[in-house]
């Protein structure tokens, strides 16, 4: 836990500029992404026992605490889509990485962020169907404002204060000599041999990651700007998935969305455990925990998918 938080701390006070804050929110914004997702499959797993303790559970996603949590999920779902895109481009179009064209390019996604993410943020509190917080143009305006000034915010704070570096590596790279802390780091790494697994992972995850900003986004915007949370229930889920027409195109969807989603989420996990944590025997119960909870939650969702039955 010491390790943990002097990592942390040595994070946010590094001086890495707009590459290190545009990493350091990816990450968070796809643990967050990936704690709901754990939720959100447990709670749809629960269809099978019945109308009855499915739709006594939805209370969790309705109300201004639960609404606000959404716009957190759509704020980390929309930075981690577009930030992800960007790494995806920038490692298949190498000159994309240069440092001038990599913080052009930065700034162009963030300027997408904002058109999107504000309105839509705008709409999701302006139609909470509470009288004394929807329908207020004022609070959810207030409110898209607070959640995207927080994360700033924190930049802010850490960037004023004293660097976090403990090293001599470290020393180096916060004062701006990159090219002998570059130096000093590749004379004193270890050896490690590339591992095919290591290539298919990293292949996996820009597969993945371009797939779930279509299967993902489309999925949230579905749900939140043209149902809306509100009408989410069990006769919903009978209609989704029990319409003759539409619903095997609909539950191969989401077990497309499934699949991809929790796979991309727990090897991104994998990612942080392998960064931060170096006790041997706590990395193997963690990565082990990660590797079953996938899969009991992989079988979990593929199992409601297809053998749900209204009746």
């Amino acid at each position: 836990m010491a390790a943990l938080i002097q990592t942390a701390s040595g994070i946010l006070r590094y001086r890495g500029g707009l590459g290190q804050w545009a990493w350091a929110i990816h990450r968070a914004a796809g643990l967050g992404i990936l704690s709901f997702l754990l939720l959100h499959i447990f709670d749809i797993f629960l269809v099978t026992f019945g109308p009855t303790i499915f739709d006594d559970l939805l209370f969790l996603y309705k109300g201004p605490i639960a609404r606000l949590l959404e716009i957190l999920l759509l704020f980390g779902l929309l930075y981690h889509a577009l930030n992800g895109f960007r790494i995806i481009l920038s490692d298949f179009v190498p000159v994309l990485a240069s440092r001038k064209l990599a913080r052009n390019f930065f700034y162009v996604q963030m300027l997408a962020f904002l058109v999107i993410f504000i309105p839509a943020a705008y709409f999701m509190m302006y139609t909470l169907p509470l009288e004394q917080f929807g329908q207020n143009a004022l609070l959810s305006l207030i409110v898209a404002l607070v959640v995207l000034a927080a994360p700033a915010m924190i930049v802010a704070f850490f960037s004023l204060l004293p660097t976090g570096a403990s090293t001599k590596i470290d020393a180096d790279a916060s004062e701006g000599n990159y090219q002998d802390a570059i130096s000093r780091i590749v004379a004193s790494r270890k050896p490690r041999a590339m591992t095919r697994t290591e290539l298919n992972i990293w292949l996996f995850m820009r597969v993945s990651g371009f797939l779930l900003i279509f299967l993902a986004l489309f999925h949230f915007f579905l749900m939140h700007f043209f149902y809306g949370v509100e009408i989410m229930n069990f006769k919903f889920i009978v209609f989704r998935w029990m319409d003759p027409i539409s619903g095997w195109f609909w539950r191969t969807y989401d077990l497309a969305l499934l699949f991809f989603a929790l796979t991309h989420g727990v090897l991104g996990a994998r990612y942080s455990i392998e960064d931060y944590v170096h006790h041997r025997g706590l990395k193997f119960i963690l990565l082990a925990g990660a590797a079953l909870t996938w899969l009991a939650l992989t079988a979990m969702g593929a199992f409601v998918i297809f053998t749900f039955n209204a009746a």
